[in-house]
């Protein structure tokens, strides 16, 4: 192939190795040394099954073979460099072509001093011809491409990829065989249309662009992709002949007499696609070649192409409800039938397709003509529901965003006047829109949540923030730089990159002078983030190299209730560039930052992926935001009021204790939970049963429980046990009312109290309590108790979703036992006058053992009032 020499094709039967039939391998040495010459660049085209290489039969291993036929090769010629498989079965299923090819190099390549390089063929041989002549062909090319690289054997991985041969005489004889192939081949009625493509693909790419007959290749190509499409209906193959037949049209000569016919089978193909797609650019498309294909048309041949071009018009109309389609349309189906006097073949087709088209003309002008005269939905009363629905939902949507185009902050009259400028508005207001009036305001308003996506911003306030009176009026892209504005307008420059129209920042889209709109703000923010479209999460204290759990983020209290709620959130870095340079949409869905969230959160992934608000386990809640802090400590209180749920006046300026215990009273009054009074540490003045701040809630209560034993129930009241069961059952939920908490309780009335020793300190008292039904037990306490105990009670709160109502009475009644016998942490409460009491030690876990399961069953049930 390289000058003087042309291409050899040597043919020799196949033989097993010398454990079987050592004459035969021996007359095909003797035969290739007699038939080898020196200049040759060898190539094996090897027909095999493939797998025999999977069982253990040396005599048939495709190895043993090669390595056979190498040794019969002369010495001073190099081994092989190329080995072409082609497969003749595909029986086993569990194991594709491609994975026994890469076994089959793995054997191939287990001696160093011979390297074969193995390509597949991309099909299975049948027997046809076409199949092994495209074989053929195809290790040619990997032969040419190995002349062109000098020596060096090149390793082609996969085997049918694509390298551009260096010689120019072995591409183009390369193609001229393709192509005769390829025609030969094509005259057939029958045959591999899998090879027959593979030709095709070969010609072309041995084709260059600048050759005459690309545009020819390009066209082979495909008709034949167009013939499997036409017997498969992959979509595929028809996206794939769009695109050939459209660069064949483009590349072609303008005086080219066949590049009408490419522009016709072009539009043709284009139109099958929307008509299963429905792609208004692929009809777009479809117009532009039709308005194309009549310019092309002499001007006394026009009718086919004017009726064609005036159909998809007429479709684009069906489709928009633009009047300047259907006007079109009929103007072109008018010409048309101008060229078409009566008596000719085409003039009944013109006519009808003219009549139709000035019906839908008359009917989109009656449309118009009757919403102007009716009083239900003119186009005046179309903008007046457009308003109406725009406002209704952007109730939930912050009042304000910024325009991340312009820069410039919005109110929401603004943002009905930038939708009222939108393609969305002005399809309402055509002829086409729907007339009804529910679904009128069911898609309006669709449209208008889709034109106010927005991206918000969740960060730590830092100085030179700007507020709301430093960009009013203003575009923040044009502002003085200070270290709050920069980040300002990173952020909305990365919303709009990320093509988000709004945004919106806590620094200056509220109006924090107005208490009003801060009080809204504070009750919204929650829904606000649940709302958006993307969290932007920007650290300024974590570098590309930084951990994710050192930032202050995760150590402010309102950063909380702005991560739990957002579906999709982004952290970014210092230099807004992508945490971890995670290419996700989403970091919540990301399985390792997933992980990173958790461990800097202390929140299950199951939370943190799919949030809800309320009241369910509360006390992890108030987990969650124990080790955080906020500026004003009553925000706390104010930041979680979203993540439970809970609608509360903000009163700025109210002790952070007080704020804490309208949340907690809230809590308990709607839901009854009282393990949120699980705590040890200092008491709240709002109610001694209350922490004064959150710090308590960072220890997780436990109590280290006893094995059940069935056997204690022998010799137990029955009766008992069901009244016990059923006061409690019957309980009122816990609640609290004015600061008073109202407290259902099993209570054990404190019969002794004996100071075991000295006090070491002047605040420690180590005491020995007696109580009914209880083991007595040691406490280390903070506070001096008197000497009369009747004043002292220890409880333990019951809430009745306690009691496990799913089970039989009986079951249920036993599991509820089962409680009782546990160990608990108890309050310690002292009695006041008028039967109130107040929970004193609240720095000091209690906890207590009851004597005997029996002795339980007389426990007293009180609801108590504790101030």
């Amino acid at each position: 192939m390289n000058g003087q020499t042309n291409i050899v094709v040597i043919s020799m039967t196949s033989f097993h190795t010398e454990n079987e039939d050592p004459g035969a391998q021996n007359t095909a040495i003797d035969w290739l040394k007699s038939s080898c010459f020196e200049k040759c660049h060898y190539g094996i085209l090897f027909l095999h099954s493939l797998d025999s290489d999977l069982i253990d039969d040396s005599n048939t291993l495709m190895t043993r073979r090669l390595e056979a036929l190498a040794r019969a090769l002369p010495s001073e010629f190099p081994v092989p460099s190329r080995v072409y498989v082609v497969p003749s079965t595909n029986s086993d299923p569990s194991e594709t072509l491609n994975q026994r090819l890469s076994r089959l190099k793995t054997m191939l390549n287990g001696n160093e001093s011979r390297q074969y390089h193995a390509s597949l063929f991309p099909g299975i041989f049948k027997g046809q011809s076409e199949t092994a002549w495209c074989a053929a062909l195809l290790l040619l090319k990997d032969i040419s491409e190995t002349q062109a690289s000098g020596s060096a054997p090149l390793s082609r991985e996969p085997a049918l990829k694509r390298m551009v041969p260096q010689l120019p005489s072995d591409r183009l004889a390369l193609k001229d065989l393709a192509d005769i192939l390829f025609k030969e081949f094509r005259k057939k009625r029958s045959g591999d249309l899998g090879a027959l493509i593979t030709l095709a693909r070969t010609a072309l790419e041995f084709t260059p662009p600048e050759h005459p007959s690309h545009h020819s290749a390009l066209i082979n190509l495909a008709h034949l992709l167009y013939d499997r499409f036409k017997k498969e209906g992959t979509k595929v193959d028809l996206d794939e002949v769009i695109t050939l037949r459209r660069t064949a049209w483009e590349c072609m000569l303008p005086d080219d007499l066949e590049k009408q016919s490419i522009l016709l089978e072009l539009d043709d193909c284009l139109y099958e696609r929307f008509r299963r797609e429905d792609v208004m650019a692929d009809l777009e498309e479809i117009i532009s070649l039709r308005r194309a294909a009549l310019e092309c048309t002499p001007p006394h041949n026009r009718c086919k192409q004017l009726l064609n071009l005036a159909n998809s018009v007429h479709e684009k109309f069906q489709k928009q409800g633009l009047v300047d389609d259907i006007k079109e349309a009929v103007s072109l189906a008018d010409t048309a039938l101008g060229l078409c006097p009566p008596g000719h073949t085409d003039h009944p087709v013109c006519r009808d397709l003219l009549a139709n088209y000035r019906k839908a003309k008359v009917s989109a002008r009656g449309a118009r003509v009757h919403a102007c005269d009716t009083s239900s939905f003119v186009s005046s009363d179309i903008k007046q529901v457009v308003k109406k629905v725009f406002f209704e939902t952007v109730e939930k949507f912050p009042p304000r965003l910024l325009h991340t185009r312009t820069g410039i902050l919005c109110n929401r009259d603004t943002q009905l006047s930038r939708f009222e400028h939108s393609l969305q508005y002005k399809q309402f207001l055509s002829p086409t829109s729907p007339r009804g009036s529910q679904q009128l305001e069911r898609e309006i308003s669709d449209a208008v949540l889709k034109f106010l996506g927005f991206a918000m911003l969740s960060h730590r306030w830092e100085s030179g923030e700007p507020l709301l009176r430093d960009v009013e009026g203003k575009c923040i892209y044009d502002l003085d730089d200070t270290l709050g504005l920069v980040k300002l307008q990173s952020f909305c420059n990365l919303a709009f990159e990320r093509n988000f129209r709004w945004a919106w920042s806590d620094t200056c889209c509220i109006d924090k002078d107005s208490s009003a709109e801060l009080q809204e703000a504070i009750g919204s923010m929650f829904s606000w983030y649940r709302q958006s479209s993307l969290t932007i999460v920007y650290l300024s204290d974590v570098f590309d190299d930084g951990s994710l759990a050192n930032s202050v983020w995760f150590k402010r209290g309102w950063t909380l209730q702005e991560l739990l709620p957002s579906h999709t959130v982004l952290f970014y870095t210092r230099d807004w560039s992508l945490y971890m340079n995670c290419d996700s949409a989403n970091h919540k869905t990301d399985p390792a930052f997933l992980e990173e969230l958790h461990k800097a959160t202390g929140i299950a992934k199951p939370h943190l992926v799919n949030f809800y608000p309320g009241m369910d386990d509360a006390r992890s809640r108030l987990h969650w935001a124990s080790h955080r802090r906020t500026t004003r400590p009553e925000d706390i209180a104010y930041s979680l009021f979203g993540i439970f749920k809970i609608h509360l006046p903000v009163l700025y300026g109210e002790f952070a204790e007080h704020a804490l215990g309208r949340l907690l009273a809230e809590i308990i009054s709607d839901s009854g939970d009282v393990s949120v009074l699980d705590w040890v540490g200092k008491a709240s003045s709002f109610n001694s049963c209350f922490p004064a701040d959150l710090v308590p809630y960072q220890t997780v209560p436990h109590v280290q429980l006893i094995p059940s034993d069935p056997a204690k129930r022998n010799g137990l009241d029955p009766e008992k046990a069901r009244q016990l069961y059923d006061d409690l059952a019957r309980s009122p939920l816990a609640r609290c009312v004015n600061r008073r908490l109202t407290l259902p309780s099993t209570i054990h009335p404190v019969t002794a109290v004996r100071l075991k020793e000295s006090p070491t300190s002047p605040s420690q008292y180590t005491y020995e309590i007696h109580a009914s039904r209880l083991k007595p037990v040691d406490v280390t306490l903070s506070v001096k108790l008197g000497h009369g105990a009747g004043t002292y009670m220890l409880v333990r709160p019951w809430h009745p979703k306690s009691l496990d109502t799913t089970e039989s009475d009986d079951n249920a009644v036993w599991s509820f036992l089962e409680q009782l016998e546990q160990p608990f942490n108890a309050l310690l409460l002292k009695e006041l006058r008028h039967n109130e009491y107040k929970r004193i030690a609240s720095d000091c876990t209690i906890t207590v053992c009851v004597q005997d399961l029996a002795s339980t069953l007389d426990s007293e049930v009180m609801t108590l009032d504790i101030v």
